[in-house]
């Protein structure tokens, strides 16, 4: 290893002779949360892969959910309201679920409510101008 003051090499010290310099703070730093959910590799502090952690920390924690935060460009009430769902459908919660579920039926009810009738009426429309054009004649 090299003193990251003078650049010798201490060997496995942490201490540099030549400096005296304590190298200790180096880049060596804790996962963030965000780092431990994304990382692949196999850590030093529990030597197990990533999907053995999170297999573990999933059973520990069965009963908590796990949350995404998301932050978006648009500042709508529309695009955050869309934002949290999505990403509750991401994270498998049960309220995103429902919400998603009843926007379905929502738009479903106003195809068949009023988009529907709409069309009939422009359709009876067109047919009685038809007629009214062939009975002018």
């Amino acid at each position: 290893m090299q003193c990251q003051r003078c650049g010798k090499n201490i060997g496995s010290d942490t201490r540099c002779t030549f400096c005296g310099y304590e190298n200790i703070d180096g880049n060596v730093r804790e996962m963030t949360v965000t780092e431990k959910n994304f990382y692949d590799g196999v850590t030093i502090d529990t030597g197990e892969s990533n999907d053995q952690r999170r297999k573990n920390y999933s059973k520990a924690n069965s009963n908590f959910s796990r949350r995404t935060i998301y932050t978006s460009s648009d500042s709508g009430i529309f695009s955050r309201i869309i934002d949290k769902i999505l990403f509750g459908l991401i994270n498998n919660e049960k309220v995103a679920k429902i919400a998603m579920t009843l926007i379905a039926v929502a738009v479903g009810a106003l195809m068949f409510f009023v988009a529907l009738p709409i069309l009939f009426l422009m359709l009876a429309i067109g047919i009685a101008l038809f007629v009214i054009s062939r009975l002018g004649r």
